[in-house]
């Protein structure tokens, strides 16, 4: 009996290691299943779709909710949403309230602003202790120097930011351009931005909000933009947010890679929402003035999860040709005339295909000249199912958005 047991089992797997490896199916290649009829979302119900989601979230969102998260609240005071007292002219940074605007405004809120020799106009990172004083008064203290600090002492608000983490330096990104009243002229602005910087967001010694911020800035930032940076964020509570953002963005010499996410948490529901971009093609000259990109393929996948509303698309553009950002591209009339490849691309809803469209960017053999009339659209339109172009479909698309009254 042993020999046999034995036998049967060298058997077993001799003929397990024999069987071929199932092949991973490329999703890019695989046209997406067709909406049906009386399942699908038909387009004309799209809008008020999107309304019923937008109410969804404005009712979870609400401060008088019984569901929302405790640790929350304190927060939505400082935003002016809840009940906390917050005095409301106490936490202005040139017209900011909430955290994330404090962070971004606080770039040059209370900064120093210069003029330089070459005539551009300066607007540094704001620095130093701002305190509101139980009685009504003010105090500033220039510390510190690379951070910035506010103080509420009424309501125990305390908004702190750091520039520099770990002595990392910080940058100046061309911000436009501004009017100099004593001069007369419009000159360049730019602003100082950090490369390593944190914040947070204090109510009553309890932490309730941070957020981190990271950015290579590469040798081109004013031109091309940063090499990569990295931004996240949470509120309430740092362990098992009830709200958090991350966000990544890279540029390597093959690819172009955006994603980010974001997640918001009552006691009984979420919403989470995610998106990845992934482009690969080839730069040439990125800091120069023939700054050229051209792509070969893109990867877009996006999904916005409300509860009894999931909303998912994914698109796959493969093989391009034809196809280039450059000034003198760009530039050219009908720029995009010539592009080759294909596209796969799907909206779901629930689960459930909404719009699909598969087939090659090229243009076809009519005479209108134009690419995309071989991409198959199929949607279900007042209970049909419609497989057209791309003209048909652009229509139909902005009839629902633009009805006419």
């Amino acid at each position: 009996m042993k020999r046999t047991t034995a036998l049967l089992t060298v058997t077993t797997l001799l003929l397990a290691a024999c069987k071929p490896t199932p092949t991973p199916t490329n999703p890019a290649q695989t046209e997406p299943a067709a909406p049906v009829v009386g399942q699908s979302l038909d387009v004309q119900d799209v809008m008020g779709t999107a309304q019923s989601a937008a109410k969804q979230l404005v009712a979870m969102t609400d401060p008088n909710s019984p569901n929302m998260d405790a640790d929350l609240k304190p927060l939505l005071g400082l935003l002016g949403m809840g009940s906390a007292p917050v005095r409301p002219n106490s936490l202005d940074l040139s017209g900011a309230a909430s955290f994330g605007k404090t962070f971004v405004q606080g770039l040059g809120g209370h900064g120093r602003v210069t003029t330089q020799a070459m005539a551009a106009v300066q607007e540094a990172l704001a620095t130093g202790t701002h305190t509101y004083t139980r009685n009504g008064g003010y105090q500033y203290s220039e510390l510190p120097r690379d951070g910035y600090v506010q103080i509420d002492e009424q309501s125990g608000v305390r908004i702190e930011t750091s520039w520099k983490v770990g002595g990392a330096p910080t940058v100046w990104v061309n911000n436009g351009y501004t009017y100099d009243s004593n001069t007369g002229q419009v000159l360049p602005l730019q602003q100082e931005v950090p490369t390593n910087a944190t914040g947070s967001v204090t109510v009553s010694g309890k932490t309730v909000a941070g957020l981190k911020f990271s950015m290579t800035p590469g040798d081109c930032l004013n031109t091309a933009g940063p090499t990569a940076l990295t931004l996240s964020g949470w509120a309430g509570r740092e362990t098992n947010a009830p709200a958090k953002l991350d966000l990544t963005y890279a540029w390597t010499e093959k690819d172009v890679l955006l994603s980010g996410s974001a997640l918001y948490a009552t006691t009984r529901e979420k919403v989470a929402a995610s998106m990845k971009l992934n482009v690969t093609g080839t730069t040439s000259d990125r800091c120069g003035n023939a700054f050229t990109f051209t792509p070969t393929r893109a990867d877009l996948t996006g999904m916005l999860d409300i509860p009894s509303h999931k909303t998912e698309l994914n698109v796959y553009l493969r093989d391009l040709s034809n196809l280039e950002f450059s000034e003198k591209a760009m530039s050219a009339p009908n720029a995009l005339d010539k592009i080759g490849g294909t596209v796969n691309a799907a909206l779901t809803f629930n689960g459930k295909a909404v719009v699909t469209a598969f087939g090659p960017l090229a243009d076809g053999k009519d005479m209108d000249l134009q690419p995309g009339d071989q991409v198959k659209f199929r949607y279900v339109k007042s209970g049909k199912l419609i497989e057209t172009d791309f003209r048909t479909a652009e229509k139909d698309m902005q009839e629902l958005a633009n009805p006419r009254r």
